[in-house]
């Protein structure tokens, strides 16, 4: 604190074409979001200052809103008023996640959690919580009625702060809000801890957390900026809310951005604010004294950013320009990057597994260089036919390689898809097999059948087509014939859902606009039109879906009066279950899954998942169980998931087509369509979404899963396009590089695995030892909230190691000498997890190899990765995500692998020094 001067003006930086909405710092990287829409990613060079050095133009559709970097600013996040929160290469700005939740309102507060958490508060009250490494939205409700304007992870990260527009303040466990699933879900809603209804008059409008003390501060339209402690937990909380600690008065009109500086103690907390009086503010919170006052700009602030060393402060405007203000001696011929003799990462101590660099490897080519587009959550756009169609793309089928589209311009083609080589290019190619005249109205429905030999279309024209996919020619034509329902409804309406059974020969299911279902069989070779078997009907209004299970045992149809019926096929046609209200305003999609054994529920041969989307903007996943002591006269039906999925509607709902594959495609009226995985115990996360093809104001109308690696999206305009999904995306660990206080039970065994019973000598074999371990932690459900929370002799009972434990699992007792080695390391390591975070500025004194080379800042837990070089563990995998793979950011060289390995000895060089200064365990 007593380091920071008079501000003094460095640099005026202009560019933007708009109000400067955003601004944050990261050492020599600087990045601005603007209101015309673009991000401008700045570094410092020594002599000039900042120079523009990459410009994201229409970086969102609107204007942007936030801007942060992550802690190990290998990644940067920004939100825009389109409601997209999207995740860049601190490095190149190259889109690296498209976050786009269900019916998204602008997007105006965002905050990293850790752990590869991001966390966005919308203007409708809503708060999403993202997964980055997966691109998955892990969590979403609605926590306010006014905008949610203000988000903050205060008290080490164990907690969030939320306020709105109506001067709503509350405080959830930031675990239990990463916990809580979609909205829709059956699982109880997070309660807070802590809830002020008048935080501030008129509304907040920006929040800000120290990264490592328990203080946040609030800022809002009465001119006043509050700042809130956190008050100790019960129940082996760490905290349990927060409390007021002061209200720092000095603005004249109100606070638009705060934003911390992390000293070692509250003593030393350095709190910046800017605001509409067009000054920014320089305060000492544990005094509440105004330490400097800045006149910034001749327009009111907006936005402001302080440096992690306190050497400069940099402000935005509605004047258009962003300044940098040097808060001690910086002049613009100092270096902000600290000198890095990268050998001194290398190789310290423990070189034994160091995997080889392929030396033949050059740098990691762009994603324009592969012919790639890095648009959606964890997705490639590789194809892409602007004029597919000429009018909207309204169904998409798929089979093995191939795929076929029905579109409103009356058309049905059908396109195989080629692999990358040296005739398909590097990211593969659609090509045309047929383009079929099908139908004189749109073409509303089409589906593959007999293994991909037939393919069955259907129109409005009131017809369905059969055809030979082979050569491409009309097999059958067929109609519903007036009259032909079980009461005498009339027939020949439009055909809206058409879908062929897996039976031998093939049943054909329609969906009419009639309120009729007609089932056809083709077991009559001749080739005249194919026998009608029965008419499934009784529904109050138009057909619009239907779908077949796997196996043939059991059909669906949803109708637009909100209705859906399970029905038996022939030989005995029934009904089994109608559910009148399965969803407001109409069904418009219904898909049948291949198994439920995905969602580790219990299930048999009679149970089956079925996805149904609807004009209500839900997706809903039922379970149904065939009653076979009713002799199949029922069918038992559970709503076990519902939750938000577009915005205007869900106008497609499909399963990939792989038998174990737990993806689910969708399509809506909100322009995106998005892949859902579903999980153990029936959860489920929006694991990427992409845009629609074609103009921005045109929804997607159909998609569908092309094996399991490709997703084809069709657009009201007509646009085709395929997108590449991440490979081997449940080989990914979310507790790998995460901060202790999320993992689970697969971070609890690493941990024990590297920290615990790898480490040192022991008389028991390590792997049997582990698995002692790692079964106590399984039934004692240990997390690494229990670590950090519970007592320490508590948490010893549970693995097996407490002052007066008896193995019963394990006849043979342990050593005694062995089993103190372990209950000593296990409390050493549980302490270490505890320690207090030492003051940032204790990097300056510290050796350069105890420094990150991502951040260069203090090692808190060092790992080496397959360059042979150690890092932080967390930053190593935020970096692995903006390279978008195993790449080393020494040499830029690709890597064999992203494992990473602890580093035992700079560990303990780290604790050495962390001992010497003081700063080691509470």
């Amino acid at each position: 604190m007593e380091t920071i001067s008079e501000p003094k003006l460095l640099q005026t930086l202009r560019g933007h074409r708009g109000e400067v909405t955003c601004v944050d710092a990261f050492g020599a990287w600087l990045v601005t979001g603007s209101g015309d829409r673009t991000l401008r990613l700045w570094r410092w060079v020594i002599g000039s200052g900042w120079e523009e050095l990459a410009t994201a133009r229409g970086a969102h559709r609107y204007g942007v809103t936030g801007v942060r970097w992550s802690d190990s600013g290998a990644l940067l996040a920004s939100s825009g008023v389109d409601g997209v929160v999207r995740v860049w290469s601190g490095r190149s700005l190259a889109s690296r996640r498209t976050l786009a939740a269900p019916n998204a309102t602008a997007a105006r507060a965002l905050c990293w959690a850790g752990g590869g958490r991001l966390v966005a508060g919308h203007d409708d009250g809503a708060l999403c919580v993202w997964l980055v490494p997966r691109g998955d939205l892990i969590a979403r409700l609605v926590a306010h009625q006014g905008s949610l304007q203000a988000i903050s992870i205060p008290a080490r990260r164990t907690l969030l702060l939320t306020a709105c527009t109506e001067g709503v303040l509350k405080v959830f466990d930031l675990i239990e809000i990463c916990k809580s699933g979609l909205t829709g879900d059956d699982r109880p809603t997070p309660a807070p801890l802590t809830w002020i209804d008048s935080a501030h008059d008129l509304g907040v409008l920006c929040a800000d957390a120290a990264e490592d003390s328990c203080l946040a501060a609030t800022g809002g339209h009465d001119a006043l900026i509050r700042v809130w402690r956190a008050v100790p937990g019960e129940e082996g909380r760490r905290a349990g809310g927060m409390e007021a600690a002061g209200v720092l008065e000095g603005h004249a009109a109100a606070v638009t951005a705060l934003r911390w500086a992390h000293g070692g103690g509250e003593a030393d907390e350095l709190l910046a604010s800017s605001s509409l009086d067009r000054t920014a503010r320089l305060w000492a919170p544990a005094s509440e004294a105004c330490l400097h006052v800045v006149h910034a700009h001749p327009r009111y602030l907006t936005c402001i950013a302080l440096s992690y060393d306190l050497q400069y402060m940099v402000t935005g405007s509605n004047d258009k320009s962003v300044r940098m203000w040097s808060l001690s001696r910086l002049t613009l011929d100092d270096d902000l990057d600290p000198s890095c003799p990268t050998l001194m990462h290398f190789g310290l101590g423990d070189l034994e597994g160091i995997e080889p660099v392929a030396s033949d490897e050059l740098d990691l080519e762009t994603e324009n260089e592969q012919g790639l587009e890095a648009e959606g959550g964890r997705a490639c756009r590789v194809w892409r036919d602007t004029e597919a169609h000429t009018g909207a793309i309204n169904c998409i089928t798929t089979h093995g390689d191939l795929l076929a589209t029905a579109s409103s311009d009356g058309l049905v083609k059908i396109f195989r898809w080629c692999e990358p080589g040296p005739e398909a290019g590097a990211a593969g190619e659609l090509r045309v097999e047929h383009v079929l005249e099908a139908h004189r109205y749109p073409a509303l429905a089409v589906e593959f059948g007999a293994g991909g030999a037939l393919l069955l279309s259907a129109g409005l024209d009131g017809y369905a087509a059969l055809w030979d996919v082979q050569v491409g020619c009309q097999l059958r034509a067929l109609s519903v014939p007036a009259g032909a329902g079980a009461e005498g409804e009339a027939g020949g309406g439009g055909v809206r859902g058409a879908r062929v059974s897996p039976h031998r020969p093939p049943l054909l299911l329609l969906a009419t606009d009639d309120g009729l279902a007609p089932l056809w069989s083709l077991a009559d070779q001749d080739p005249k039109p194919a026998q009608l078997i029965h008419v499934y009907g009784g529904h109050a209004e138009a057909v619009t879906c239907c779908a077949w299970s796997r196996d043939g045992r059991l059909l669906a149809t949803g109708a637009a009066s909100g209705e859906l019926r399970l029905h038996a096929p022939p030989p005995a046609p029934r009904t089994l279950h109608h559910e009148p209200h399965a969803h407001d305003l109409g069904v418009q999609s219904c898909d049948f899954s291949s198994s439920v054994s995905m969602l580790d529920l219990s299930s048999s041969e009679d149970s089956y998942l079925l996805a149904t989307g609807g004009c209500d903007s839900l997706i809903k996943l039922w379970i149904i169980v065939l009653d076979q002591d009713m002799a199949g006269d029922r069918a038992s039906v559970r709503l076990m998931r519902q939750f938000e999925a577009h915005g205007g509607g869900v106008t497609c709902v499909r399963w990939g087509s792989d038998e174990s594959s737990a993806l689910l495609a969708s399509a809506g009226a909100d322009r995106w369509a998005r892949v859902w995985r579903a999980g153990g115990a029936g959860g489920v996360r929006a694991s990427c979404a992409v845009p629609a093809a074609g103009a921005a104001a045109r929804g997607a109308l159909a998609a569908a899963l092309l094996g399991r690696a490709l997703l084809a999206v069709g657009s009201l305009g007509g646009e085709l396009a395929l997108w590449r999904l991440a490979p081997d995306d449940d080989a990914l660990d979310d507790d790998e590089g995460a901060a202790p206080r999320f993992w689970g039970e697969a971070g609890v065994a690493r941990w024990l695995r590297e920290y615990v019973t790898r480490p040192g000598e022991s008389h028991t074999e390590p792997r049997e030892l582990e698995k002692r371990l790692i079964q106590r932690v399984r039934v004692a459900a240990v997390t690494g909230t229990s670590l950090l929370d519970d007592s320490i002799e508590d948490l010893l009972d549970k693995l097996g190691y407490g002052k007066n434990e008896e193995d019963e699992d394990h006849p043979e007792k342990e050593d005694e000498d062995e089993k103190a080695t372990i209950r000593e390391r296990l409390v050493d390591e549980i302490k270490w997890l505890r320690r207090d975070p030492p003051p940032p500025l204790l990097a300056g004194r510290a050796p350069h190899a105890l420094l990150c080379p991502l951040s260069h800042r203090l090692l808190r837990e060092p790992a080496r990765a397959a360059d042979g070089f150690s890092y932080e563990r967390a930053n190593i995998h935020e970096w692995f995500v903006a390279a978008e793979g195993a790449v080393s950011p020494v040499s830029g060289r690709r890597l064999t692998n992203t494992r990473v390995m602890p580093n035992y000895a700079l560990r303990n060089a780290l604790r050495d020094f962390l001992q010497e200064h003081g700063h080691w365990l509470q």
